[in-house]
């Protein structure tokens, strides 16, 4: 009899030890499902990059002398255009704009819509107020993806979901006058 409990307090103990087992792949094929899932979604977003190019003798600048004119380079690295591409020039130190291009507000003159953005390196030129007392600038990129996905690539690199589309994240008024980019050589 003893032995009978004593087999029966084992198999119990074996058949906790499989369903925990059993538990935790089941959690663990779910997470890394959620996690190549969001990897899918982000895939595009992640191939977008912008920076100022500094030693480029272009001669195509706007000749606006209320601003200083910087040329932005647009990467897509991805096999997919992005749309509603607007760049806006933010603050990474100085007395400049603000960090975040939203909290400029909708009149803020150094920005600049491009539109569609195809695969490849491209660029635009943008307005800005110049580097005067230590201000210290990078261009901002809101973006829609190929799935609809509206994102922005901040001046610092970092790359986050918004939730409309960039001319509203932006609160710009509508009609905007989208213009375009010109190729990289």
């Amino acid at each position: 009899m003893c032995i009978d409990v004593a087999n029966l307090i084992v198999q119990a103990i074996i058949g906790v030890a499989t369903l925990a087992g059993v538990m935790v792949s089941l959690y663990q094929v779910h997470r890394e499902k959620i996690l190549r899932m969001e990897e899918e979604r982000r895939k595009q977003s992640t191939r977008i990059s912008l920076w100022y190019e500094e030693h480029r003798d272009r001669t195509d600048w706007p000749r606006d002398d209320r601003f200083v004119w910087r040329e932005v380079v647009l990467r897509n690295a991805s096999e997919s255009p992005v749309y509603d591409v607007i760049v806006t020039c933010v603050g990474i130190s100085g007395a400049g704009p603000e960090p975040r291009g939203e909290d400029n507000g909708r009149d803020f003159p150094y920005r600049t819509c491009v539109g569609t953005l195809p695969p490849g390196t491209w660029y635009v030129w943008l307005p800005t107020g110049g580097a005067g007392m230590h201000v210290r600038t990078a261009p901002e990129g809101a973006f829609t993806d190929a799935g609809g996905i509206s994102w922005v690539r901040r001046g610092n690199g970092k790359l986050e979901e918004i939730g409309s589309e960039p001319a509203s994240f932006y609160e710009l008024d509508l009609p905007l006058e989208w213009g375009g980019c010109k190729r990289f050589d």
